[in-house]
């Protein structure tokens, strides 16, 4: 989704709900029906993600096993999208490549051209890998954020400083001697390469 702010449903889903939504996209069948609890309204949203991705039954299962193991990592975030996973305060959002692509982008993005930045508007994003691919961690939140949470240490690539103009992301790496400066950038600003000497190192950052 390329406005993170609002999600879909701000809850936990059920391991198999994008399983079942593969099979029903896989076969045409329509969407579940939106039931009374949150859960059925998740996965009638998740299904209607999966058939808009064009997702087959072994592509659902296999990036919702994808999704679980990022949650198992993120203790208190929970799945917001078919491939994407907010945090508990809901100020950071990891989105994963979608089946086939190397890029990645919530369904409702467009398929932006491979090396180009894609983090939404106020978001600062940090890239898994160079030109702006691999899994996409965007953030919001002012505090000092260990980026372990996220099982994001020593995993960054490239980055898309996309805040309010002139807004400042610090990203720190963490030394023997304590954490250390690794780059600042002001928005509106990326990156599609950090360089070897900063290339997975990232252990921290501060979006404003």
């Amino acid at each position: 989704m390329q406005e993170w702010g609002i999600h879909i449903m701000r809850m936990t889903v059920r391991v198999s709900a994008v399983a079942a939504a593969g099979v029903i996209a896989a076969v045409g069948l329509s969407a579940p029906a939106s039931g009374s609890t949150p859960e059925a309204r998740l996965d009638a949203a998740l299904a209607a993600e999966a058939k808009q991705a064009g997702l087959g039954t072994a592509e659902a299962a296999g990036l919702q096993k994808k999704v679980d193991a990022q949650l198992a990592q993120t203790p208190g975030a929970r799945q917001t999208g078919v491939n994407e996973i907010t945090s508990g305060d809901g100020q950071s959002v990891m989105t994963l490549p979608l089946p086939g692509e190397q890029k990645a982008r919530g369904v409702d993005e467009a398929v932006g051209a491979l090396g180009t930045a894609n983090c939404a508007k106020y978001y600062t994003c940090l890239y898994e890998h160079k030109d702006f691919n691999g899994r996409r961690l965007a953030w919001k939140d002012c505090n000092f954020n260990h980026l372990r949470e996220w099982s994001f240490t020593d995993k960054t690539s490239s980055y898309h400083n996309n805040q309010s103009r002139g807004t400042k992301t610090y990203v720190y790496n963490w030394t023997s001697s304590g954490w250390s400066t690794l780059w600042i950038s002001t928005a509106v600003s990326s990156s599609s390469y950090v360089g070897n000497s900063k290339n997975d190192k990232a252990d921290a950052l501060t979006v404003c």
